[in-house]
């Protein structure tokens, strides 16, 4: 299947090259970007290997054509991708959008992403693209809304437990740390090297824009709104998030009949790991994996679930193939058997 990249030159693009590179079943036949139309791969960034891809054009529908391209990766950010789902609204190919431009309705969006949101029928288009509890809708879709890193760690923590109606789920409280590429390529104060190193710093405390996504699917699997207590920090690593969540469960059980459940809940997710030991983001560095833990307190009654993956992975480039590969019929795995870049 062949397939384009669209904002390539970012680090979710880098990724995503990296990945179809070795996919056994996907063919990269075009590069695009249009602020550096024109320049080539290699030259921009020397560590590729000696590969030759073709130089970087400007975005087209008629090169989609040329190019006879299948699917279409956007690794563009929020706000972006909206000009470019436009002029994709009548191609017949698949689409696959990174940024948060098809995860809300229009008056979420605007309300916490601050831009103008895209028309609200190509919006509803879209499929949301958590394919272990959205498999089958994906399978029948062709424009997949990529999920957050925040909200994928989160929601694959809560799923088994607000579907199962396990918990409250309108006594949900969340904290989530994540390493610096999350924040994206472009240099802000919070991400240079002087104030982020050897600091953790708190941002966007209550006011992420992936607490509307992540009470979306709560609303969705419950039938009723529940808002969510949700505070973040960047940590002084590259890559990797851990979303800590304490819940008040209706039943009371021990850790480990909690942790037992949520293994046979996922037993036959390739990428969910249930651990038994204490969760580390090392464990999923440049890998699609996420894992879970659970501990229950047993002095209040409470449960912590604990999920970590990388951001670059499952939480974006990695969770984008393994919708890709949903999308083509291919094996969900193909192309994500890396292990761990634990040390």
């Amino acid at each position: 299947m062949k397939c384009t990249i669209i904002g390539v030159t970012g680090y979710t693009g880098i990724e995503l090259l990296r990945l179809l590179e070795a996919h056994p079943s996907f063919e990269i036949v075009c590069l695009m970007s249009d602020s550096m139309a024109g320049q080539s791969m290699n030259e921009l960034f020397p560590f590729m290997n000696k590969k030759t891809y073709s130089l970087l054009s400007s975005f087209s529908v008629e090169h989609l054509t040329e190019t006879e391209t299948d699917i279409v990766f956007l690794a563009t950010p929020s706000g972006v991708s909206k000009q470019y789902l436009e002029q994709l609204q009548n191609w017949s190919g698949y689409v696959i959008d990174l940024s948060g431009d098809l995860r809300l309705p229009s008056e979420s969006y605007e309300a916490w992403y601050d831009k103008e949101p895209i028309d609200a029928q190509l919006q509803q288009k879209a499929t949301y693209g958590l394919p272990e509890w959205n498999r089958q809708a994906i399978k029948t879709s062709r424009w997949i809304a990529n999920p957050g890193c925040y909200a994928t760690a989160v929601l694959l923590g809560l799923a088994p437990f607000v579907k199962e109606k396990k918990i409250d789920p309108s006594q949900i409280i969340i904290q989530a740390s994540s390493g610096l590429t999350g924040a994206g390529k472009t240099l802000t104060t919070q991400t240079h090297h002087v104030h982020s190193s050897e600091n953790v710093r708190l941002y966007k405390v209550n006011q992420h824009q992936h607490i509307p996504e992540i009470e979306q699917a709560l609303l969705e699997w419950t039938g009723s709104s529940h808002p969510i207590t949700f505070s973040t920090q960047l940590l002084p690593i590259n890559r990797g998030i851990m979303a800590i969540m304490t819940v008040q469960p209706f039943l009371d059980q021990s850790e480990a009949e909690w942790r037992s459940w949520l293994t046979e809940q996922y037993a036959t997710e390739p990428f969910i790991r249930v651990q038994h030991s204490d969760p580390e983001i090392k464990s999923v560095v440049g890998s699609n994996h996420c894992d879970l833990t659970v501990y229950k307190d047993e002095r209040t009654g409470r449960v912590t679930i604990v999920s970590v993956i990388d951001n670059m992975q499952k939480g974006a480039a990695g969770q984008a193939v393994q919708n890709a590969n949903v999308l083509a019929g291919f094996d969900e795995m193909s192309g994500l058997t890396q292990q761990p870049i634990f040390i």
